[in-house]
């Protein structure tokens, strides 16, 4: 066996234990800081009521399944934006997963203060976005939105 066969093992199996062992790759940590920082800047320009920018960050065929089960797109965003309104939000509990080079999933634990046509949000989602890279940007394909039932104030 040769030297570089040896050292292409050795790296194989490096990087093979490492993922077994939980630890991840600087692509991986990269790959989450930059889509997670992107969703902080939607929601913020969600505030903000910059449709612009969040329409920027959805990929052209972006579709969203949300809470109440209806199935929405780019289009939909735009017809109803002045609809909604983000006071604030709070994401917690995430999960990340880069599934391929150019692909991701994030899953949050989200707390708003919204209005949809002056009603209120529910309060707690647990929202999942896929993500997808193109040209070295990231972009959501799809999102989910679950609602979280509060918990009951029976004893």
């Amino acid at each position: 066996m040769t030297m570089a066969k040896i050292v292409s093992v050795a790296v194989l199996c490096i990087s093979s234990c490492s993922a077994l062992m939980g630890q991840r790759t600087k692509e991986e940590v990269a790959a989450e800081k930059r889509i997670t920082d992107t969703l902080h800047q939607m929601y913020e320009a969600e505030k903000r009521k910059d449709l612009n920018f969040v329409l920027s960050h959805l990929a052209d065929d972006f579709a969203e399944v949300a809470g109440n089960g209806g199935v929405y797109h780019r289009a939909d965003i735009e017809a109803e934006w002045s609809n909604v309104v983000l006071h604030d939000y709070k994401l917690s509990d995430c999960a990340f997963k880069l599934m391929t080079r150019d692909s991701a999933y994030l899953s949050c634990r989200m707390e708003v203060d919204a209005a949809y046509k002056g009603q209120p949000f529910p309060g707690r989602i647990r929202v999942t976005t896929v993500w997808t890279r193109h040209g070295g940007e990231w972009s959501i394909k799809f999102e989910q939105g679950t609602t979280i039932a509060e918990p009951s104030k029976i004893n």
